[in-house]
């Protein structure tokens, strides 16, 4: 039921930011190899979706944190493959590990259970910013963006 729930409430948020493969394993167009736009498109999404599942979860609003927690476990599991392609096996873990949290915090909400929800929610920002620190430069003035040489563009 959690996952039909969350699917139904997920797919008109996720349409926008990442095309029907994203994180979907629909076979071949799911293997199609993420740019560093496309990573970029989904850090756009988690942003926000971040932000949005903290104040929800602050305003004990369970219900929609646990849609905003569920839309950041798909786009987690587009930049775990970003990384996977491009054999970064340090940011591959981070992903692997925000995306767990984010489930987790799905799960607790949707469970009633809003400090494990929080919880879980600052295990996915720890892995966030472990992240950042390695591969991500910019702020939220001048945008975000790979660091130069730690991707190759191939």
């Amino acid at each position: 039921m959690l996952a039909l729930t969350c699917s139904v409430a997920c797919a008109g948020k996720n349409k926008a930011a990442s095309p029907p493969a994203a994180g979907s394993g629909a076979g071949a167009a799911a293997a199609a190899r993420m740019t560093a736009d496309d990573l970029d498109a989904r850090m756009k999404v988690i942003g926000p979706a971040s932000g949005s599942l903290r104040m929800k979860l602050m305003a004990n609003q369970l219900a929609d944190a646990a849609k905003d927690a569920q839309t950041l476990a798909v786009a987690f599991g587009d930049v775990e493959r970003f990384f996977q392609q491009n054999n970064k096996s340090d940011a591959v873990m981070w992903a692997q590990q925000a995306r767990m949290a984010a489930s987790a915090a799905a799960g607790a909400a949707t469970a009633g259970d809003g400090m494990k929800a929080s919880a879980a929610a600052d295990n996915m920002q720890a892995n966030c910013k472990q992240c950042h620190g390695v591969y991500r430069e910019g702020d939220a003035q001048t945008g975000f963006r790979i660091k130069p040489g730690t991707i190759s563009t191939r």
